[in-house]
């Protein structure tokens, strides 16, 4: 259970650090390089040891491909890693919670897309928020994952593991605005590749 919690946190902290040292440019590329075999390899292990862990990482996987947002090299060379591996090793899954697991992690990347573009929820109302929070911090899995525990499917720490996930997701995701504050300070801040 405990390595769960701890490589759930690491995977979603590591893809954060990897889309923006891309997209942000506020981290350095040549560490995104080097970490996206390394998460690749627990990815591919942690779904390896338990079929829920394989079922809840695959979704994100297929959830994120579908949305085409598998979109710099780092990732690319992460997503070879856990294939490669995945298919020497085998891997059992959970099929119906994967299809449900899945649409909601594509339902995830589709909301957050839309709240980032959206003009309609650009105002101040209180539902707005919630709608804006809800696909901000990608709840739908979350709920799903929530669901499948209700119901006897899915262990309870899976979710805990989920939200350890998004928690360090979101925390690297902090950081990285703050660093971006900072860069429109100061734009030769040490640690930070523009190449």
């Amino acid at each position: 259970m405990y390595f769960f919690f701890v490589a759930f946190a690491i995977l979603g902290a590591g893809l954060k650090y990897i889309d923006d040292a891309f997209d942000e440019k506020v981290f350095n590329k040549t560490i995104a390089y080097a970490i996206a075999p390394l998460l690749g390899v627990l990815w591919a292990y942690t779904m390896i040891i338990d079929t829920v862990a394989a079922t809840i990482l695959l979704a994100i996987l297929l959830g994120v491909l579908l949305k085409g947002k598998i979109d710099n090299i780092a990732h690319v060379i992460g997503l070879v890693v856990i294939i490669g591996i995945v298919v020497v090793a085998g891997v059992q899954l959970l099929f119906v919670p994967l299809i449900i697991l899945a649409a909601a992690a594509l339902l995830d990347e589709v909301g957050n897309d839309f709240v980032d573009k959206s003009n309609l929820l650009a105002g101040e109302k209180r539902w707005q928020k919630v709608v804006i929070g809800f696909f901000d911090q990608r709840w739908v899995a979350k709920v799903a994952i929530l669901g499948l525990v209700v119901v006897s499917v899915l262990p309870w720490f899976f979710f805990v593991a989920m939200l350890l996930f998004d928690g360090a997701y979101l925390g690297v995701r902090s950081f990285s605005q703050i660093r971006q504050k900072a860069l429109l300070v100061s734009p030769t801040a040490p640690g930070v590749s523009q190449a």
